[in-house]
């Protein structure tokens, strides 16, 4: 667990620390107004928020593989264990390409904080989708 993790209760259990990625195309100072909202709604649900945030900022809102790339950086260098998101389409909105990067969080041990719902969200669950049968063996990137 990261080091700024804080004790809570009796039982000494410490709270997960969570990495926010967000997309938002506004000045500097609303960024940091909403990162200080977040802060506190995440704090409300036992979460907290690293110094650490990944901006996805583009004029269209398509989501920079830049910016998902140093996010699974970041998880991977093991400090974080939530990544925080305002919807779980921030992350990627084509849904099986969201359903392998949760699990491939999931696999190292990272939930995802939906700020939307205020739940972790672990995978998604696809309806019939017949493009995605097995291909054979694919070897994952960050896995």
């Amino acid at each position: 667990m990261c080091n700024i993790g804080i004790v809570v209760g009796d039982a000494g259990v410490k709270m997960p620390t969570g990495i926010l990625f967000i997309n938002f195309n506004k000045s500097e100072r609303n960024i940091r107004k909403k990162v200080v909202k977040i802060r506190e709604k995440c704090i409300s649900h036992g979460i907290i928020l690293g110094q650490d945030v990944i901006i996805n900022k583009g004029p269209d809102r398509d989501i920079d593989r830049d910016a998902v790339n140093m996010l699974i950086s970041f998880l991977l260098d093991g400090e974080y264990q939530m990544i925080v998101v305002d919807k779980l389409t921030d992350i990627t909105p084509d849904l099986s390409d969201l359903e392998e990067f949760l699990s491939d969080a999931a696999a190292i041990g990272v939930n995802v904080f939906e700020l939307s719902t205020m739940k972790v969200r672990h995978h998604v669950y696809m309806e019939d989708c017949p493009e995605c049968s097995p291909i054979g063996n694919i070897i994952r990137m960050w896995s």
